[in-house]
């Protein structure tokens, strides 16, 4: 390979990095930004100094095993982004009424919903508006620096845009995507509601939402939404790793 044109991909690896790296400026930080930078920037190592990790994995089998190990990781992680797009796109059928579920997500200070929750939101909104039979679980508890339930915040957020509150059912004590279907399941069994269910999330939310829902014997369909743009990369990668930990650990 030409200087040159390592040169190139370790820029472009740079960039990634940083793009990675940009909710910074907003005061987020979480993993799913962490570990693909990392991954990044280490390329970017590798091409800007190949002489150093050829004399560093001198031994030919060293190289093959970190060669084996690294197709490894990137089949498992590009098969898992692979399934989680698959879960975004598994829509209800047209006409299909499904009982929507909303997952909670940060509700700020002054009681209004964050930029993802909006989304997930105006997500449960359209389904509503388009289907005028189904009905709506909003579902998520409260944290500390939350002055309201996020089953309240979405529910008084549906009923300003027009919903009609007979049509929305809180749980408002669940504490993880887990508790958010378990503790929905349990109300809509408990008021004969249909058990397909739509769930309300982001695109990258969608399969660890089905997993659990058909876990709390409910049939999940995806009414994603797309999170903001320079939020999205980190949110998938962060999934990824979720998933992962959910497959290793058997959780």
């Amino acid at each position: 390979m030409s200087r040159s044109v390592r040169y190139i991909l370790a820029a472009l690896c740079l960039a990634g990095a940083a793009f990675f790296l940009l909710p910074l400026a907003a005061g987020i930080l979480h993993f799913g930004m962490v570990w693909p930078a990392a991954v990044l920037l280490l390329a970017a190592a590798v091409l800007l100094r190949p002489d150093f990790f050829r004399r560093l994995l001198r031994p030919v089998w060293l190289r093959r095993l970190v060669g084996c190990v690294a197709a490894v990781c990137m089949t498992v992680i590009l098969v898992t982004l692979g399934k989680m797009a698959s879960a975004a796109l598994h829509r209800p059928a047209d006409g299909q009424n499904c009982t929507v579920v909303v997952l909670g997500c940060q509700v700020f200070p002054d009681g209004h919903p964050s930029l993802m929750l909006r989304g997930r939101i105006n997500a449960a909104y359209d389904y509503l508006s388009a289907h005028p039979d189904a009905v709506c679980v909003a579902s998520g508890g409260m944290d500390d620096s939350e002055p309201i339930t996020e089953a309240q915040c979405i529910r008084d957020t549906l009923v300003s845009m027009g919903i009609d509150p007979g049509r929305i059912y809180m749980e408002d004590r669940s504490r993880s995507t887990e508790e958010n279907l378990a503790f929905s399941a349990e109300l809509i069994r408990a008021n004969g509601l249909s058990a397909d269910v739509a769930i309300a999330s982001d695109n990258f939310h969608q399969l660890r939402g089905a997993i659990w829902a058909e876990r709390s014997g409910l049939t999940p369909y995806a009414i994603g939404c797309a999170s903001p743009w320079f939020l999205t990369a980190g949110y998938w990668t962060r999934e990824t790793a979720a998933l992962l930990y959910m497959v290793v650990t058997g959780g």
